[in-house]
């Protein structure tokens, strides 16, 4: 009779185990059905409930690009935090930590979480972002130094872009190398070498013959040199794409 009764006990938990399996399969395969169809609402839900009921957790970075791509930044930003809690050497959300606290203006914080991105993941265009944080913050010799990284990478600093913002609600898109090219024209033209600020508004305008901003810098140096004002720009606003499972 305990036997049976074991045997029993046996058969239901394999039941549910398989059904729980059965189940997991399935939210996997709704949220790959729906990213296939660029339905992150039904991909976040899917997942979010794989997750929910103890799927692998190496999902949570995904899911917290989906949020991101949904513009749900709080969700991404707090995941992400939780993420990085459990593995701070989670490439994916420091990427997303660093970012997101960019945007919302939050710039020593940022800087110092791409400080520990670019030690993982020492990209080109995670350089050029440090460096944008640099910038502003006034720690000229460090952005130059970053920027210089970037410069360093060139065949992948030219592939890799970063967006910037043109004014009025217009933006481009921008070859990192050429993105810092013009900036360190940018840096140049902060400690008054307009000589060495044209060098490099050319050299970036060589790489890239579109580029708007570094083409407006340049006008700029010849304006203030006939009187003018001299007007440089340029933010970065970079998207990751969603990683697919």
């Amino acid at each position: 009779m305990l036997l049976a009764l074991c045997t029993g006990m046996l058969t239901v938990a394999a039941v549910a185990q398989n059904a729980t399996a059965k189940q997991d399969n399935e939210d996997l395969s709704l949220y790959r059905r729906a990213l296939k169809y660029s339905d992150l609402s039904s991909a976040a839900f899917a997942l979010g409930r794989y997750l929910h009921k103890g799927g692998d957790s190496t999902f949570q970075d995904t899911l917290a690009l989906i949020y991101y791509n949904m513009n749900n930044l709080q969700g991404a930003y707090k995941l992400a935090g939780e993420i990085n809690q459990q593995n701070a050497k989670n490439v994916t959300a420091l990427s997303l930590l660093a970012d997101i606290s960019g945007r919302a203006g939050e710039v020593k914080t940022s800087l110092d979480w791409y400080e520990k991105l670019v030690v993982l993941s020492p990209e080109a265009y995670n350089y050029y972002q440090l460096a944008t944080k640099q910038f502003v913050l006034e720690r000229n010799l460090e952005c130059r130094q970053s920027l210089q990284k970037v410069i360093a990478d060139s065949a992948a600093a030219k592939q890799q872009k970063v967006r910037l913002d043109v004014g009025e609600g217009y933006g481009e898109d921008v070859p990192v190398l050429a993105a810092a090219m013009n900036m360190l024209g940018a840096l140049a033209y902060k400690e008054k070498n307009t000589a060495l600020a044209e060098e490099w508004y050319t050299k970036a305008v060589a790489v890239f013959p579109d580029f708007v901003i570094a083409k407006q810098n340049l006008d700029s140096l010849k304006k203030e040199a006939a009187g003018g004002k001299p007007q440089p720009a340029g933010k970065p606003a970079p998207k990751p794409a969603v990683k697919k499972g």
